[in-house]
């Protein structure tokens, strides 16, 4: 069985491989074997052959959906702009502190919700981590109900030293402070931020035990360099006690937006990020059920228990979108995900070195990290797997006492489970009567299609569309026009149409995420001057108040396809054929700007 496990395992892992293998194949034939379409040699009657059908109905299909990507991103970002301005006219402090609460536990009293934020620092900048919690601590509501975990790793010299030395620095700022070490040499674990969330994630299970307490502990995960906004926790705590028939099952998560160092790095990196915080907002717009974070996000502690928590392995390290395929099939699809309006404010991966080098270092910094998240089309493979135990978990269920979950965590989690006396909280909490357990929801048909679409966007559209278009291009501009089938001709003419939308979409995108832009960074400045960090946030270059940095900007967004190949296309077709020899990738933390040293936190604490 563990022999068919691996073979199963590896064959779903290359699904990709397998269809770049299957489009070159289709390419082939298609422009060598028979490029003028059936007949003699010697002879041509325009007919195209099979191959070429296939080819041309699927060019039109992926040219199609390459319009109908930047329309919803458009789309999308209409409506989160709205929401953002909505949201942040009715949000303040008072507001927030009306909806805490608090719960009486073994312990004694302790805040509701409970926000328990882990904060990864593997080799992460003093100054990046510094900054982080200082804008953590500036929310009125720190001190309250924040408990701030550093995870560390092992691996990275005088970690307990380092996280001891900011603890001491903001004990005083939030309800609690801890650490995690996160220890070398765990068999089947891969080095990455997935493990490290893991691991302080099962410390944080073993500080709230209490059944009561741990229904209101919400577990944020975030990057070393995220900015978040109060808004966000304020929002996030009221729909937790606006919504508790679906509070242990949801999803928070925040649209994205590159605002503080935009101006310090190359014009493909810069359209790249622009791309990319757009890929994430593409979900975000009502009626949008499934929702897909991207770095930034927040769960309650009994769902995360439930799913058995953050893998671990080599196909995890794409993280945010893993966790959120290994809770969608763990609840069937019915997994309710709720937008946070609140921007999560990140930096786009930069060289502090000036000139060619750094210019050099930045493209170089920028390219290992779009490897990195090309590497998580390794989690096409694992939702076809989830997918499978899902359906297998349904068909046994009329052969299963009801009040059994449908959901089979890690066997690693439920020995950790059972031996603190937390496994209690594997069994969903379903609506009971006195007499019969709720049955379990069913399959969520319409959700699951969804996905598998946008999994589909994400890692088979970008190279497809990208191979057939450089072969196409080059079969076209060698071959006579009336040489090529008819057929054939029509499917590239409309490609070429489609191509044309999609570029005026994408401006129309660019536009757009100017006005998103300058919304976020105005209210994020405001935010920082009631802080009190406006001047420290400002003399460390932490805004950038555009994405058009000069008069010709609009060449930056117009040249955005240059990106999006340097860093979609290629570091994606690099990750699918490596996945047939290996689904390992060295983890190499991004280069982030450096911070420059700010005046002594305690001495602005009050």
């Amino acid at each position: 069985m563990a022999t068919s496990n691996t073979w199963a395992s590896y064959w779903t892992r290359i699904i990709p491989a397998w269809s770049v293998c299957g489009i070159a194949i289709l390419l082939v034939c298609s422009f060598l074997v028979q490029p003028y379409g059936k007949g003699e040699p010697g002879q041509h009657h325009g007919t195209a052959t099979v191959w070429q059908f296939v080819l041309g109905f699927y060019t039109v299909a992926l040219h199609i959906l390459s319009i109908l990507f930047p329309a919803r991103v458009c789309y999308a970002l209409g409506h989160v702009i709205k929401e953002i301005k909505e949201n942040a006219a009715i949000a303040n402090d008072r507001r927030y502190a009306s909806s805490i609460q608090t719960v009486e536990t073994e312990k004694g009293i302790v805040p509701a919700p409970l926000f328990v934020i882990l904060l990864p620092a593997y080799k992460e900048d003093m100054g990046t981590l510094e900054e982080t919690l200082r804008v953590l601590a500036s929310h009125a509501q720190a001190r309250h109900c924040y408990h701030i975990y550093l995870a560390m790793e092992e691996k990275e010299e005088k970690a307990a030293m380092k996280a001891q030395t900011l603890i001491d620095t903001f004990r005083r700022s939030f309800y609690r402070m801890s650490f995690t070490i996160h220890p070398l040499g765990i068999p089947g674990e891969a080095q990455g931020k997935s493990s490290n969330e893991s691991w302080a994630a099962k410390q944080a299970c073993m500080d709230y035990p209490d059944e009561l307490e741990k229904q209101n502990v919400i577990i944020t995960t975030m990057d070393a360099d995220t900015h978040l906004s109060p808004r966000y926790f304020e929002q996030v705590a009221r729909m937790h006690f606006d919504f508790p028939e679906t509070r242990d099952t949801t999803m928070y998560v925040p649209p994205l937006v590159f605002d503080r160092n935009l101006h310090r790095v190359p014009l493909p990196v810069r359209t790249a990020d622009l791309m990319w915080a757009g890929a994430g907002i593409s979900s975000l717009y009502s009626g949008s059920l499934v929702c897909i974070p991207t770095s930034v996000y927040s769960l309650p502690m009994t769902l995360i228990e439930h799913v058995g928590g953050w893998d671990t392995g080599p196909g995890a390290i794409g993280e945010d979108l893993h966790m959120y395929i290994k809770c969608f099939f763990a609840l069937s699809g019915n997994l309710d995900v709720k937008v946070v309006w609140a921007a999560a404010s990140q930096c786009n991966v930069a060289s502090d070195r000036r000139g060619i080098a750094g210019y050099v270092d930045g493209l170089g910094a920028r390219y290992k990290q779009a490897l990195r998240h090309m590497w998580g089309t390794l989690d096409t493979g694992y939702a076809i797997r989830e997918c499978v135990k899902m359906v297998r978990r349904h068909r046994r269920a009329n052969h299963m006492p009801s009040d059994l979950p449908l959901s089979a965590p890690n066997a690693n989690w439920t020995a950790f489970y059972t031996s603190s006396g937390l496994h209690k909280s594997l069994v969903p909490r379903l609506p009971i009567t006195d007499f019969e357990t709720a049955p379990p929801k069913p399959i969520h048909v319409w959700n699951m299609m969804v996905l598998f679409l946008r999994l589909f966007e994400a890692h088979f559209l970008p190279i497809h569309l990208s191979v057939i278009l450089t072969t196409s291009s080059i079969f076209m501009l060698f071959t006579p026009t009336f040489l090529v089938p008819e057929f054939l001709r029509a499917a590239l003419d409309f490609a070429g149409w489609c191509r044309l939308g999609g570029w005026l979409l994408m401006m129309g995108y660019f536009w757009r995420y100017e006005q998103y832009h300058r919304l976020c960074v105005g209210l994020r400045q405001e935010e920082m001057r009631k802080a009190g960090l406006l001047e420290d946030m400002l003399a460390n270059d932490g805004f950038c108040f555009s994405t058009y940095l000069h008069r010709a900007g609009a060449l930056d967004s117009a040249l955005f396809p240059l990106g999006g190949f340097i860093f979609g296309a290629i570091p994606a077709l690099q990750a699918v054929l490596s996945h047939i020899f290996t689904d390992r990738l060295t983890y190499v933390v991004s280069l982030k700007p450096q911070q420059l040293a700010m005046r002594s936190w305690e001495s602005i604490t009050p």
